[in-house]
């Protein structure tokens, strides 16, 4: 919750993400140089969608926006494969772990094992990790479901809007930024930055469960899975 006062508030949206950005870029660093296994890693990474889920609720509150497309039971982006940063792989596998049923976390191996056309953590139309869903995952919206089907997650061709833009605009331009901001800060620590297909990480992570301690110690566990043709969605 924001206990600060309307007083306390930054003056525009702008100035908000730029604090928030900073705040982030701090945190990050300094957990990251602290970090020694997966734990770790899951830990930071949480805490820093936690951030976002803070600076999505701040953004509504400045700029409000009519009522997305997006909403339960849509799984049009989902039907994607996407490229992640690796902490938020790390993150899923983690959360997969903590809080899959046996039979589902079988099925998720079964899934990676063979390969998959959509998102491995889709189960039943629905984000089996939705609260730990990637910063990616975040930063896509769409105002019309029409226009995600034919493959326009997002109003992209508006480009930078700055204070005049609304939160889903603004929201996606502060993620996508703050992605980048996390790659530079990775490879500052000689870590490989990604980005990493989600698929391909998940199942680097279950086979081998040191693979984050590796990756700390600037191993390129994730090689070969940055860039490779997507699994044609059906």
């Amino acid at each position: 919750m924001d206990n600060r006062t309307s007083a306390s508030r930054p003056a525009s949206p702008l100035a908000y993400m730029r604090e928030k950005m900073t705040q982030a870029d701090a945190a990050f660093r300094h957990d990251l140089a602290a970090a020694t296994d997966g734990t770790d890693v899951s830990r930071l990474a949480r805490t820093l969608l936690a951030l976002c889920d803070d600076v999505a609720d701040e953004l509504l509150r400045i700029g409000p926006v009519k009522p997305l497309a997006c909403r339960a039971g849509c799984d049009t982006c989902c039907r994607s494969l996407i490229q992640v940063n690796p902490v938020f792989a790390v993150l899923a596998v983690a959360e997969a772990r903590r809080t899959f049923s046996r039979d589902r976390f079988q099925a998720l191996k079964d899934r990676l094992a063979s390969g998959t056309p959509f998102c491995p953590f889709l189960f039943d139309g629905v984000c089996s990790i939705y609260h730990s869903r990637p910063m990616v995952c975040r930063g896509y919206y769409s105002l019309d479901l029409d226009l995600c089907k034919q493959g326009d997650y997002c109003e992209k061709n508006l480009g930078y809007q700055g204070d005049e833009a609304h939160a889903a605009h603004q929201l996606m331009i502060f993620l996508f930024s703050l992605e980048k901001r996390i790659e530079g800060i990775e490879a500052d620590l000689g870590l490989d930055p990604g980005p990493v297909f989600l698929d391909a990480a998940a199942r680097v992570l279950l086979e081998t469960p040191t693979a984050p301690d590796a990756w700390l110690s600037g191993g390129r566990i994730f090689s070969g899975n940055h860039d490779r043709e997507k699994i044609p969605a059906t």
